[in-house]
């Protein structure tokens, strides 16, 4: 059984056809097909039922892959292991993050990952919604808020630091709060959290707000004047740097309880492909986060 045949199964498993697999690791479909029957004689039973159509795995199959998969990463490992050379790390990697954070900060990095490591595929789904790693095969998660879940590995990407802020043209309308306490006068925009609290120890509850599920539509809400609200920093930067936004009650901290989290599959050897993507945005995010810079 060698690299090659593994990795031609699990393209099969992925690409759904024995051609599009055999283009994909530039074989022909015959000598594809070829080595899929070597492989079946191998281990001894079908991986895959077979039409004019489409393939698709058999029971035994689809109890084969994961295994097979795991093998070929370790293979892989190891291999990249003595020749020390990071450049060789190929393969597709999944990854999922929130929409925002993922258009504003990791789509603009992608470029200078994949010139690093070319033979890497990126496979990206942005989303806000909490989706499932291990159910949806993902690779790699990025999230502000660690999931606990012990299949999961829990690295700190960087702090999720928070501030109230408002545009100028809401604070020349309604004043600018000088307390927390004032805040009850202020009309306010959330995403459902309904109590503020301040690092002195005020807990602040929101009398009149505008609540959504959208943090990119919540900053054009505030910059549009429609009330204050509760910012990540990283989600409010561009803002204020242009003037949109300005800060609310800065002499008052807010109690920051999020940071971006980036969590992975607790497999005892950890995929190349996930290794030098977690690497990087370290690089990228450590020790200070562009947003703070």
């Amino acid at each position: 059984m060698d690299i090659l045949s593994l990795r031609l199964f699990i393209r099969i498993a992925e690409l759904g056809g024995v051609t599009a697999a055999a283009h994909d690791l530039s074989l022909s479909p015959a000598s594809a097909s070829a080595r899929l029957v070597k492989l079946e004689e191998i281990v001894g039973f079908r991986l895959f039922n077979r039409t004019t159509r489409a393939v698709s795995l058999t029971t035994d199959g689809e109890l084969f892959l994961p295994f097979a998969q795991q093998t070929l990463e370790t293979l892989e490992t190891g291999l990249n292991a003595v020749r020390g050379q990071e450049e060789l790390v190929q393969g597709i990697l999944r990854m999922t993050m929130p929409g925002s954070f993922g258009r504003m900060y990791i789509i603009p990095l992608l470029d200078k990952f994949q010139s690093r490591y070319p033979q890497v595929k990126l496979d990206l789904r942005l989303s806000d919604e909490v989706l499932d790693v291990i159910e949806g095969a993902y690779d790699l998660i990025i999230r502000n808020a660690s999931l606990a879940d012990s299949r999961l590995i829990v690295r700190k990407l960087a702090a999720d630091r928070r501030l109230l802020v408002a545009s100028p043209a809401y604070l020349e309308q309604y004043g600018i709060p000088t307390t927390p306490g004032d805040l009850a006068a202020h009309r306010c925009v959330t995403l459902g959290e309904t109590r503020w609290k301040f690092e002195d120890g005020q807990i602040i509850s929101i009398s009149f707000s505008n609540t959504l599920n959208d943090g990119e539509a919540m900053r054009k809400m505030l910059e549009q004047g429609m009330g204050i609200g509760m910012k990540s920093v990283w989600n409010a930067s561009e803002s204020l740097k242009s003037g949109l936004l300005v800060e609310v009650l800065p002499e008052f901290p807010l109690v920051t309880e999020a940071s971006i989290w980036l969590l992975y599959p607790s497999r005892q050897i950890i995929a190349p492909r996930v290794r030098v993507m977690i690497k990087f945005l370290i690089e990228q995010f450590q020790p200070i986060p562009p947003w703070e810079r």
